[in-house]
């Protein structure tokens, strides 16, 4: 397995960080009489740094991936709100934009945590731990001295909106490292007051008074982590020349001085656990140890086979699923791919694999499974060898958004994820995705792949292997993509054509503009036909039995077998009809997916038609 730099990117940033502010702090103190370094106190902040920098991070996406999350999103998918919490909203802004967003958003989201943390008399006593740095202590590295529970709390409070606009990994990882940043200036015995940009930027001078021993929960000041300008904005901002004249809180005096101790506090607040406060404190730890490691699988097995990657969740033995007990066993699985789907009837049994068929192959060595989820649900559970990539990698913003790239960048793509000729790749998602990658490599270079009939949450479902974070590295593959077919534009599309719309019938009838659409409406005659209804529920998104599709296509279409057009907002939703209909057995000659969708024809000078909704079936 090789490893990622990402992995390391951000201890590595600390520690040089750290050095850095401990360096400006020799140079050019505030207060001079103030110690470099604290013998027992930096020894106690050098533990919270190291492990609040580094391991906490493991621990907690560990118990949140084992035991939160799977029944989290078991509960949005029983709602039926995956898609409304996994938005994803930013994810194909591009960096430059997603970057100032991600740290102006974050910033602010922080900031409510922080004024609640201080308003709320039980998460202020896991706050406290971070206030108990009096005079003499407020130096850079006290920036880290904070309880475990505090950063779930901040971790649990920001999920929401991280999924819901979905930034990138690298604008996350740049507001965490110039967050560190200015976290560790905010507490530096440094003169630094940013001068006009105090109004934008946190500063030493500032966050001081943050600290203030008189401070309570309602008269507590400056909330800001990286800027300053919301304490501004909401009048809990205060900047005087001078620092305060104590630090700390009313009771700071007789609260635990070492790092075990205030790892379990409030615990250790208690008269009877104060002598044994060290040794709960690593009581605390060890168990959010144990509830971090997976349970069932192990590394390597090929009874729940995970590949040298780390399993996501309780591995559940449901009797549906069997996996290869050897390399040979995963090899010959292949064969049997597309089996279940001939045996239900579908015209087009090698473009689909079912749970079972893919569990029994996990580990074979042509096979390459490639996974369409935005980052954070990947890294929450996928299965494993799964190798992400992102609409980006395989669509473009130009000439409309989300239009299929050509088949040299696809290629690049592939190669990237270490595809070689000859390899069976499956496509998997929670959504339209799949299916949009299957049909845009079929569209545009004629490589054939197969779709995960049900996706993630049949997986799921069945109780399959689960992995988490980033995946495997795989080395460069060699396949080579000759085709080149243009994308479908609206000069392409056939005469004489009927239009379905596998939108939504709100977006249909006008009632709903997509963010990518310059208007709202449908292409004129255009009937409604929601990809939903091609798929048997949203507890169980397999397709629907191919006569079931066909039955209601033959009724619900002109005679003389005239070509039909699928289309969406951008290509999406329209290649799960396109899919659904081709393997219902309607001819593909007749069947076109418009690659450009609305996002094109919105933005050309034709007409466009709202108001009632005109189903397939009227």
């Amino acid at each position: 397995m090789m490893l990622h730099m990402e992995a390391f990117l951000y201890p590595i940033a600390l520690a040089a960080l750290s050095l850095l502010v401990l360096a400006l702090e020799a140079l050019f103190p505030w207060r001079r009489e103030q110690r470099l370094v604290r013998r027992w106190t930096y020894l106690s902040d050098l533990a919270h740094l190291v492990f609040n920098g580094h391991f906490l991070g493991v621990l907690l996406f560990g118990i949140a991936t084992t035991w939160i999350l799977p029944r989290f999103d078991a509960v949005l998918a029983e709602l039926g709100w995956t898609e409304v919490v996994y938005r994803s909203f930013a994810a194909e802004w591009p960096l430059w934009v997603q970057i100032p967003v991600a740290l102006v958003a974050i910033d602010l989201a922080q900031w409510g945590v922080h004024v609640m943390l201080h308003r709320i008399p039980w998460l202020w006593e896991l706050h406290k731990t971070h206030h108990s740095i009096v005079d003499g202590e407020m130096s850079w590295i006290a920036s880290f001295r904070f309880q475990w529970a505090e950063v779930g709390v901040y971790r649990a409070s920001l999920y929401l909106p991280l999924a819901f606009f979905g930034f990138s990994a690298t604008a996350v990882m740049v507001h965490a490292i110039f967050g560190t940043l200015i976290g560790h200036l905010n507490h530096a015995n440094l003169n630094l007051s940013w001068g006009p940009l105090r109004y934008v930027l946190n500063s030493p001078r500032m966050h001081i008074w943050h600290h203030d021993y008189e401070g309570d929960g309602k008269t507590t000041v400056n909330f800001g982590i990286i800027f300053s300008a919301w304490d501004w904005i909401f009048g809990t901002a205060k900047m005087p020349d001078e620092p305060p004249a104590k630090l700390g809180f009313d009771g700071v005096e007789t609260f635990p001085k070492d790092f075990l101790s205030q790892s379990a506090w409030p615990l250790s607040a208690w008269p009877p656990t104060r002598k044994v406060a060290p040794a709960l404190g690593v009581g605390v730890l060890a168990l959010g140890a144990w509830l971090h490691a997976p349970r069932g699988a192990t590394e390597g097995d090929f009874s729940a086979p995970l590949f040298g990657e780390t399993a996501a969740t309780t591995q559940p033995s449901t009797g549906e699923l069997v996996y290869p007990a050897t390399r040979e066993e995963a090899d010959a699985a292949l064969a049997h791919f597309g089996r279940d789907a001939e045996r239900d009837g579908y015209a087009h049994p090698e473009w689909m694999v079912s749970v079972p068929e893919l569990a029994a192959a996990l580990g074979a060595e042509r096979l390459v499974v490639l996974d369409v989820r935005p980052p954070e649900r990947f890294e929450a559970g996928h299965l494993p060898t799964a190798l992400r990539l992102g609409r980006s990698d395989y669509s473009a913003d130009e000439p409309v958004p989300g239009i299929s790239l050509g088949a040299s960048e696809l290629e690049g793509m592939l190669r990237a994820r270490g595809v070689d000729a000859g390899d069976e790749l499956v496509v998997v998602g929670d959504g339209p995705e799949a299916h949009r990658l299957w049909w845009t490599l079929r569209q545009v270079t004629g490589l054939e792949t197969r779709v995960l009939d049900g996706g993630m949450v049949r997986w799921s479902a069945l109780g399959g292997a689960l992995a988490i974070g980033a995946g495997l590295a795989p080395a460069r593959g060699t396949l080579t993509l000759e085709d080149e077919a243009p994308a479908t534009t609206w000069a392409e599309l056939p005469e004489g054509a009927v239009f379905i719309d596998a939108r939504s019938p709100e977006e249909h009838a006008g009632e709903v503009r997509h963010p990518d659409a310059a208007r709202a409406g449908r292409i004129p005659g255009a009937r409604s036909w929601p990809y939903e209804e091609l798929l048997r529920s949203r507890a169980d998104p397999r397709l629907r039995p191919p006569t079931e599709i066909r039955a209601r296509f033959d009724a619900s279409t002109p005679p003389g077998e005239p070509p039909v057009v699928l289309y969406c907002q951008s290509g999406t939703r329209s290649s799960v009809s396109t899919f659904a209909l081709l393997q219902a057995g309607v001819p593909e000659e007749r069947v076109v997916n418009y690659d450009g969708s609305w996002a094109e024809y919105s933005r050309r000078d034709e007409p466009v038609e709202t108001g009632a909704e005109r189903c397939l079936a009227c």
